[in-house]
C-alpha cells in the first residue's frame, strides 16, 4: 500500500475516532448532569444532541478542504 493510501486510511481512522469521542463525551456529559440533578434523560438526550452536532460540524471542517482539492498547507493541487 502507497504512502498516500495509508495517510488517507489514517485520516478516515481518526475521523470515526473523533465521531465517538464526541458522541460518548456528549453522553457520557449528560449521564453525569442527569444524576447530580436527578433528571434522567433529559441531560441524556441534549449530550447525545449536542455530541452528534459537534462531531458532524468537525467532520465537515475536516473533510471540505479534501474535496475542495486543497492539500494540507491549503493551497490548491495542480491539475
Amino acid at each position: 500500500m502507497g504512502s498516500r493510501k495509508f495517510l488517507m486510511a489514517m485520516r478516515l481512522v481518526g475521523l470515526g475516532w473523533y465521531i465517538a469521542f464526541c458522541i460518548i463525551l456528549g453522553t457520557g456529559g449528560g449521564i453525569w448532569l442527569d444524576k447530580r440533578l436527578n433528571t434522567s434523560p433529559l441531560f441524556i438526550l441534549i449530550g447525545v444532541l449536542l455530541g452528534s452536532v459537534l462531531a458532524f460540524y468537525g467532520i465537515y471542517k475536516m473533510v471540505a478542504p479534501l474535496l475542495a482539492g486543497d492539500d494540507e498547507n491549503g493551497s490548491r493541487k495542480p491539475q
